[in-house]
């Protein structure tokens, strides 16, 4: 997550009101707030006992919780399910929990870097960001930013969970762990590829896989590894997982297989292009069979997630089963 400003064309003065009021407001609230080398300031902080953050060139991705107010002390963005809750703003449909943060090439505005580069796994930091520092780009000084970036100012804090090296590793592993757990006599080596896995619960009823420019109709529930459910075309299920929505049609969805050029299939659904781990789950399948397929985030929805219900990194489960058209 980066919250970014602008940069622009030296101006003289560009933050002159805005370092005042924010001067200002700091004498008021926190008179005693250590003060960074770029301008920002420690509210406090709860060291942590584990690895050193450092740099991104040694650790790219970080795993954390966070919240973010503004300076009226108003929530703008938040990992919790119970700050949600207090506020009124869940929603059953979104994801609350830990997020990874990938913060090498300044992914992070530059405020947020410097904060959590001096944090240990296990700690956690209140600190608050000039809105100067609000940026990806970077400078070699404060001034620097005070010339050229203008932004929100805003508070945060941040807990580190982990520190992590290979994010393809770590998902996998995160996959084989849930496989030992939930499917028994499996494990991460039973892949079918990499990062994907498919297991089936009942055969096609042709021992057969589905040949090309076919149109079959699935059920399907979408969960993530933690058993959050995101999507699924079953009522009853998603009266279960509380995620029902009363303006959604529940039926069995179409599902269309063709086959392109050098012999490759696309599987579109609703005339769209579905993830590669939900084509490479139907092109398993034949007729009436059921199963299952779990597959990390490269043949899911990458490092951006999708909307509100999937973070970025997210390995998925799909359970889909062939069924009549109605």
């Amino acid at each position: 997550m980066a919250v970014c400003g602008c940069a622009k064309t030296p101006v003289a003065g560009l933050n002159d009101s805005a370092k005042l009021y924010f001067d200002s407001w700091m004498h008021v609230n926190y008179p005693d707030a250590q003060k960074t080398a770029l301008g920002a300031y420690v509210l406090k902080e709860t060291p942590g006992t584990g690895t050193q953050a450092g740099s991104s060139d040694t650790y790219p991705y970080l795993r954390v919780e966070y919240v973010m107010w503004d300076l009226e002390w108003q929530v703008g963005a938040t990992t919790s399910e119970e700050l949600c809750k207090q506020m009124g703003t869940y929603s059953p449909n979104d994801y609350y929990g830990p997020e990874i943060w990938a913060w090498s090439g300044n992914a992070l505005t530059a405020g947020l870097e410097e904060a959590v580069s001096s944090m240990r796994v296990g700690g956690s930091k209140q600190f608050i960001v000039p809105g100067w520092l609000q940026t990806t780009e970077r400078y070699d000084s404060e001034q620097g930013y005070l010339d050229n970036v203008s932004g929100s100012a805003a508070i945060y804090e941040v807990k580190l969970l982990e520190l992590i090296t290979d994010i393809k590793k770590w998902e996998t592993d995160s996959i084989g762990s849930y496989i030992s757990r939930n499917i028994p006599g499996k494990a991460l080596a039973d892949s079918l590829k990499y990062g994907f896995y498919y297991f089936e619960s009942t055969p096609p009823s042709t021992g057969k896989t589905f040949s090309s420019d076919t149109t079959v109709y699935i059920n399907y529930i979408g969960r993530l590894l933690n058993g959050k459910v995101f999507d699924t075309n079953v009522k009853d299920s998603a009266k279960f997982y509380g995620i029902y929505s009363a303006s959604r049609t529940y039926e069995p969805a179409a599902v269309s297989i063709t086959k392109g050029e050098n012999d490759e299939f696309s599987v579109t659904m609703s005339s769209s292009s579905v993830i590669n781990g939900f084509r490479d789950t139907i092109l398993q399948m034949g007729p009436y069979a059921k199963g299952m397929s779990v597959f990390y985030s490269t043949l899911g929805y990458g490092s951006s997630g999708s909307g509100s219900n999937i973070p970025g990194y997210s390995p998925l489960r799909f359970d889909i089963e062939i069924v009549n058209k109605s």
